[in-house]
């Protein structure tokens, strides 16, 4: 049963979507309707990750990509085929991923007119790691923008969990994945980065991280002044028009002013 459409939508409608969509099947599979009747309105925090699956599924697919990686690197950990420098790298690119999407989610209840707060900042920013590093079910919830309730971050799940992703998902992520040392263990300690070369990837993560930061405040700035310019040419052609009809008004004035002067002389 796909739901995705009723999750993703104006908050204030959910109801009504959720309504519609239970008259729509109550017929042809009453056992559906009932159980669509039953989902819950998401919280604000959660239906702002619920939009991201359609304006901004790149940045889930990042996310679940770093949540993955980070696992990898947990279970690598304990098997004794990663170091702990290996871990920290993951970790941190895991951090990254899910203030980027955090970010998104806000913007995306900003412009909902759903000014975003602490409470919410903080739910919105633990849900998304919850799902990037949990179950398959609430890593697909996540990814298909599903989600109906907040959730709450347990580490990174049994390290000997082999609940994978659907063949669709995971096709999505292979290629965001990095290599771990996991997948290769008789390479492991030649393939691992020194501690210099670990520093100095993650300072250029960072970089890049700040250049796309400033190409999106950039965009964002490009997006408001061309809303503004078209405002004010639709101001404009709005105040033209006005001059012509005001412009008439004088001529048949004018004329008017004449012919009655015209009456007068005769």
């Amino acid at each position: 049963m796909d739901t995705a459409d009723l999750y993703q939508g104006p908050l204030g409608d959910f109801v009504a979507r959720r309504t519609a969509l239970v008259h729509e099947l109550r017929r042809a599979d009453p056992e559906a309707a009932e159980a669509i009747g039953k989902l819950r309105k998401p919280a604000v925090s959660v239906w702002a990750i619920d939009q991201l699956a359609v304006g901004n599924a790149s940045v889930l697919s990042a996310l679940l990509a770093a949540g993955a990686d980070a696992r990898d690197a947990q279970r690598s950990v304990a098997a004794g085929t990663e170091s702990r420098d290996g871990f920290a790298l993951a970790t941190g690119r895991l951090r990254d991923a899910v203030e980027a999407a955090a970010r998104a989610a806000m913007d995306t209840l900003i412009q909902a007119g759903h000014p975003p707060g602490g409470e919410t900042d903080r739910k919105i920013r633990t849900t998304l790691q919850a799902a990037a590093t949990g179950g398959a079910a609430d890593r697909h919830a996540l990814w298909t923008g599903t989600l109906d309730h907040d959730l709450d971050v347990a580490g990174f799940g049994d390290a000997s969990e082999s609940e994978e992703d659907v063949l669709e998902l995971a096709a999505v992520l292979a290629p965001l994945r990095r290599q771990t040392a996991s997948a290769s263990p008789g390479r492991a300690e030649a393939q691992r980065p020194s501690s210099r070369e670990l520093v100095a990837q993650r300072a250029a993560e960072r970089d890049v991280t700040k250049k796309d930061e400033a190409a999106e405040a950039a965009r964002a700035f490009a997006v408001a002044a061309r809303h503004q310019a078209d405002r004010l040419a639709e101001e404009a052609g709005v105040a033209a028009e006005k001059a012509v009809v005001a412009e008439q008004a004088a001529d048949d004035a004018e004329a008017a002013a004449h012919a009655a002067h015209a009456k007068l002389t005769r």
